[in-house]
């Protein structure tokens, strides 16, 4: 069930990777357009979030990955494919990784794990992402890997004090077989 790529492989989240979550939920510039471990994000709300995450991959209602690099087993970010709806066939992928891993392609070699184990294991027609309007790294991320924006929700949330737009990006199985 857990996909291996050249660099990096997707595992379950275990409780002894509490310490690395609290770490980057700290960290402004991982956190800063990110809901999933947005602070404050201590070692009690790590520890309840990875048990979480283990009981959705059990009962197979969502898929929170550790993404570990392979050549030292250290544990560098999260992706899921959560809000699984598996009568449409569709699911929304979100992720994050620790600063000192961005712009190395780590990312992008994760997303097609993710892809590959959404459109081939699960089966599914369609993932979306929903990122925030100035998150432009994870936009520039979405458009490489042929994900379309498919919408903008105006002020839809309320984050940190601001409002923001989600834009809604999306990939459908047959633009990703064929890319």
């Amino acid at each position: 069930m857990y996909k291996k790529s050249k660099k990096i492989k997707l595992r379950k989240l275990v409780i002894s990777d509490v310490e690395f979550i609290s770490k980057n939920a700290k960290d402004k510039d991982i956190t800063r357009y990110t809901h999933v471990i947005a602070p404050p994000f201590d070692l009690k709300e790590a520890k309840k979030f990875i048990k979480k995450t283990q009981h959705e991959m059990q009962e197979k209602t969502a898929y929170e990955f550790g993404i570990e690099l392979k050549e030292t087993k250290k544990l560098i970010g999260t992706i899921s494919l959560s809000n699984i709806n598996y009568k449409n066939k569709n699911a929304e992928v979100g992720f994050w990784l620790s600063k000192k891993y961005w712009g190395k392609g780590l990312a992008k070699e994760t997303l097609n794990l993710i892809l590959d184990f959404g459109f081939k294991k699960l089966h599914l027609e369609r993932i979306q992402a929903r990122v925030l309007n100035k998150n432009l790294r994870a936009q520039k991320l979405l458009k490489k890997r042929g994900f379309k924006l498919e919408g903008r929700l105006r002020r839809k949330t309320h984050f940190k004090n601001k409002w923001f737009d989600d834009l809604i990006y999306g990939i459908l199985r047959k633009e990703y077989l064929r890319s």
